[in-house]
């Protein structure tokens, strides 16, 4: 699960893809491409890892579709701690 931060609210989705450079956010809350956003990943075990980057694709699902192809939004990754390397490592 992926908490990101967005005009003063906090919001929710799950990770679909994730990349050393970027996170695929599966959400029905689509930011707007081109917006900065802070987010926390959770992962299994508890932890948080933070997540800072910007909006770089967002796709939403046709409604006749949408359990079939995921909505949400490319975030690409400008400061990734060395937690989530450590993390991707461990899949």
């Amino acid at each position: 699960m992926i908490e990101f931060r967005l005009a003063g609210g906090a919001y929710y989705g799950f990770t679909y893809n994730l990349s050393p450079l970027g996170v695929f956010v599966r959400s029905i809350r689509i930011p707007n491409l081109g917006a900065s956003l802070s987010a926390e990943l959770h992962l299994p075990d508890g932890k948080r890892i933070p997540l800072v980057g910007k909006v770089v694709r967002s796709y939403r699902a046709p409604t006749a579709l949408a359990r079939l192809v995921p909505s949400g939004f490319g975030m690409a990754l400008s400061s990734t701690p060395e937690e989530y390397f450590q993390f991707l490592a461990s899949l």
